[in-house]
């Protein structure tokens, strides 16, 4: 269900995994694509970000910055419903929640977040849901003050593993990204405290740390 940080339902006695879902538990950049090429549009990948790299096909020049935001909400309202799972996270989300509390913390316009819901629950993942806006580093703490047991923080984004990093030190922070031509232009990161394109290792790291 869409929630908030106030009214998340959390066992305190469970540890925490704080998940990111844009390409990290859905394909993001694939179905954008599509969507750029609809709109005569197309992503550069020249860097990590997107201010820059979306070229408009008819002068090959990038689109204006202030332009970037209203595409993206329109992209999260036509495409959010339509977006693939990253390979074997259901799986692996799954088989983790049997031993600690999972929280969906999603970076999209507050108005489609429902879609999120129910793209998951077409999937059959039931998690709590909550629409961030900006940095994750404040909302990751106030969650993690809800368990007194381990939290684990995971991410495409080297900003938002950083934003976490400044806030406080007691989050596990997994960085993980699967799409090959994003690894290629990936910033180097510092912050993080494993980095992976594997669910079956995210697994593997977090049940390793909760059960010894």
């Amino acid at each position: 269900m869409l929630t908030t940080i106030e009214k998340v339902n959390i066992d305190p006695n469970l540890p925490l995994l704080i998940c990111d879902a844009d390409e990290v538990i859905f394909q993001f950049m694939e179905s954008f694509e599509h969507y750029l090429t609809s709109n005569s549009l197309f992503f550069s990948y020249k860097s990590f970000k997107l201010n820059g790299n979306i070229i408009n096909l008819k002068n090959n020049k990038p689109l204006e910055s202030e332009i970037i935001p209203t595409l993206i909400t329109d992209f999260f309202k036509k495409y959010t419903i339509k977006l693939k799972l990253i390979d074997n996270c259901k799986k692996n989300l799954k088989e983790l929640n049997k031993f600690l509390n999972i929280i969906i913390l999603t970076n999209m316009p507050q108005e489609y977040a429902h879609y999120r819901v129910e793209s998951l629950r077409n999937h059959d993942m039931h998690y709590d849901v909550i629409s961030n806006k900006g940095t994750k580093g404040e909302a990751c703490l106030k969650l993690s003050k809800k368990t007194k047991k381990p939290v684990f923080f995971i991410d495409d984004s080297p900003n938002q593993i950083l934003s976490v990093a400044n806030r406080t030190k007691n989050i596990y922070k997994i960085h993980f990204l699967q799409h090959q031509k994003l690894r290629k232009i990936l910033p180097k990161i510092k912050e993080s405290d494993f980095n992976t394109n594997s669910w079956e290792k995210v697994k593997k790291k977090i049940l390793k740390i909760i059960c010894n």
